[in-house]
């Protein structure tokens, strides 16, 4: 081959801002640990526009907080020349991990506490690899486990000694309790939103479990960002997910409406402690038409060992919430074409929120998980990646707002309409010598209204939409304009029948 010169062109570098506040979005964390260094009790709410962002306010994926387990292992034989050790521990991730494997000399045999040395050696020049490590005390190796292994070593017997020959000693597992990261995972999920919503704009908040069951930090963050925050993920791992949080949430959201500062709101359902998620009830007898409930997972990579790390729900909340951030208004996340989630490792394997794996669940259930209102991930036969099944909200599948597409849309009108009208607020109005409303008046207000709902349509987000007035209501007695928009929807293909067979002639 010649001899070249390549320059790749990046993107996204500049941070260029998208147009409008759709993509706004905020993640509410309930957490108990030590905050991460850019918050503090008094300043709990950032805004960041991408990972390495928040990152740099101490959200990182290096296990802060974490209390390492550790196991040991007492030399009670020193063996002989030639005996061999293999030590290997089933990791958080799911790998059995070889920490070393080695076959012992002379040196090592003069005593219990030289085979030890030896034994620890080993551990640490394979620790680039495996992550462990390993002091020596007397003949007592301590093994220290790796960064991001939490709980996942404090129970069973992760580690196997095996040894060939007269070396002998004494494996403890268990010694020091292990304590998982809560920053690791507020750090996948805000990598999550980013890797769906590259532009996304997030307001990240941290707060105390105490305020789990009443949600008010739902209105704390949102008032911090002034309204902007258009979707909210809300996750916490204190308390096993109750129908109650949807309705409290609900509340929630009925009262930053009433203040003209809605969002969507998604929860990530903490069910590690379902054993199988058949126990799970329908969504669909709540009036939580604003809340969306996500019980799916990983089931391969991070999210699969955050789970196991931590023994709770991990979720998809960042990347559900990035997927709603990248999506025009009127847009189903289910869209295939658009959504895919799969990102050749994570959720490449599905799996739900309590470990169970996607493909250990019939059809039958999966088909009931989605009549009873819950999202999580799919797979498609014969068709790579993986999707949302639906965007449901927790309320009756008849009603207009059961699907978060349809509030998003609903939502940005009445933004729209309402920027319009402002100026208008206070204004006056005309009448005939009938006490009618005048031409002039109605059309002026008309078109404030129009004119939002016009926007929509030139952008794709409405197929059509009338904004009309009464001209006989009696303004003078009232005081009250009323103003009837009707709203025609843009279409969602969520079944696409094709009815086909074999004929003797093709007609048209």
């Amino acid at each position: 081959m010649a001899t070249n010169l390549v320059f790749n062109k990046g993107q996204g570098g500049l941070g260029r801002p998208l147009a409008g506040t759709d993509h706004i979005s905020g993640l509410l964390f309930y957490t108990g640990a030590t905050l991460p260094t850019g918050f503090s009790s008094s300043s709990r709410v950032k805004k960041v526009f991408s990972l390495e962002e928040a990152e740099d306010l101490g959200i990182t994926n290096t296990s802060l907080g974490e209390t390492k387990s550790t196991a040991t292992f007492l030399v009670t034989n020193k063996g002989a020349v030639g005996d061999t050790h293999t030590l290997t521990v089933t990791s958080a991730s799911g790998e059995t991990l070889t920490l070393c494997s080695y076959t012992q000399v002379t040196a090592d045999v003069s005593s219990t506490s030289t085979a030890a040395d030896r034994l620890a050696a080993e551990i640490n020049l394979l620790t680039y690899v495996h992550g462990f490590t390993a002091s020596v005390n007397t003949a007592t190796v301590t093994i220290t486990a790796a960064a991001g292994e939490g709980i996942y070593l404090n129970s069973g017997t992760p580690y196997v000694s095996t040894i060939s020959g007269t070396l002998a000693g004494t494996l403890t597992q268990n010694v020091v309790t292990g304590v998982a990261s809560d920053i690791d995972i507020f750090h996948y999920h805000i990598s999550e939103f980013f890797r769906m919503q590259p532009k996304g704009v997030l307001y990240v908040g941290l707060y105390a479990t105490a305020d789990v069951g009443t949600f008010s930090n739902v209105t704390d963050i949102q008032n911090y960002a002034q309204g902007e925050i258009k979707q909210l993920g809300v996750y916490y791992k204190s308390t096993a997910f109750s129908t109650g949080h949807c309705t409290t949430l609900q509340s929630i959201y009925s009262s930053l409406y009433t203040n003209n500062k809605p969002c969507e709101i998604i929860l990530n359902a903490e069910i590690s402690g379902t054993a199988n998620v058949s126990g799970l009830g329908t969504l669909r007898g709540l009036t939580a038409r604003n809340v969306s409930v996500c019980i799916g997972q990983d089931g391969s990579a991070k999210g699969l060992k955050l789970f196991n790390a931590t023994g709770k729900s991990i979720g998809m909340l960042g990347t559900l919430l990035g997927a709603v951030a990248f999506s025009k208004v009127h847009e189903s996340i289910s869209w295939r074409g658009k959504f895919n989630i799969d990102s050749g490792t994570e959720f490449n394997t599905l799996a739900f929120a309590n470990g169970q794996k996607y493909t250990a669940i019939s059809d039958s259930l999966l088909s009931t998980l989605d009549t009873y209102g819950y999202i999580y991930g799919e797979k498609e036969q014969d068709v790579d990646g993986s999707f949302f099944n639906d965007s449901h909200t927790a309320v009756i599948q008849s009603d207009d707002y059961c699907y978060i597409e349809a509030n998003r849309t609903i939502n940005k009108s009445v933004r729209k309409m309402r920027f319009y009208l402002i100026p208008a607020l206070g204004g006056s109005v005309y009448l005939n010598t009938d006490g009618t409303l005048r031409e002039d008046s109605l059309a002026y207000y008309e078109q404030l209204c129009q004119r939002g709902l016009d926007e929509m349509k030139s952008d794709g987000e409405l197929s059509d939409a009338k904004a009309s007035i009464d001209p006989t209501q009696d303004i003078l007695s009232s005081s009250n304009l009323e103003i009837t928009v009707q709203e025609l929807p843009v279409g969602v293909s969520r079944t696409i029948t094709v009815n086909l067979g074999y004929v003797t002639k093709i007609t048209n």
